[in-house]
């Protein structure tokens, strides 16, 4: 019993993977049941028997992305460090994560938002929101901690380093990777921090 769950999670994984790779190939207006299955060699009816359709397919992968992202942030909290320098490494450690997925997640968000379904729209709405408020939270610490200005509005901070870390990420993709992404972030984040500690 418990193998054949398995064999079902595979090949749920599996096809999850062809969507996301099909995506950032040929568009999200150009990934048919049919090139899925194609891409997985299953039929569309084995496709159908793991979703029940092409949007719950893309919703489960929002929940991947979610998930890489938070874990991103997460992953690199480390003890002894001050809010601010906690805020850094988590970003740099965000970045190398994205790297070696080679920007994939912010690539299929991109994807996902051009399709203009309003129930997945909302699911990454709620996935950038989550990550944000993470941001948001160092930055209370560090404004606590008097590492930076307490004037300052730590949500916008938050989504200005988001935009950041999506805008370098979608340049590097599009130059066919030809740059390295934490030098510029180095850059990025001494503007940022000149701007958050100046008096």
């Amino acid at each position: 019993m418990s193998v054949t769950r398995k064999k079902t999670w595979q090949r749920q994984e599996d096809i999850v993977n062809a969507v996301r790779k099909l995506m950032i190939k040929h568009g999200s207006e150009n990934v048919t049941v049919k090139r899925i299955a194609k891409e997985v060699g299953f039929t569309e009816a084995a496709i159908y028997r793991h979703f029940k359709s092409k949007s719950e397919i893309l919703s489960v992968l929002v929940d991947h992305i979610r998930e890489n992202l938070l874990k991103d942030l997460t992953a690199s909290a480390i003890s002894g460090k001050t809010p601010l320098q906690t805020l850094e490494l988590v970003l740099r450690s965000h970045l190398t994560a994205v790297e070696k997925r080679r920007g994939m997640s912010f690539q299929v968000i991109n994807e996902i938002v051009s399709i203009g379904d309003k129930t997945l729209n909302k699911k990454v709405l709620n996935t950038i929101q989550d990550y944000v408020g993470v941001l948001a939270e160092l930055l209370s610490k560090a404004a606590e901690a008097g590492e930076i200005r307490k004037d300052v509005d730590n949500g916008a901070v938050a989504l200005a380093l988001f935009g950041s870390i999506q805008g370098l990420v979608n340049v590097w993709v599009l130059s066919n990777y030809n740059f390295d992404p934490q030098e510029s972030f180095s850059q990025i984040w001494e503007l940022m921090h000149t701007g958050l500690t100046a008096r």
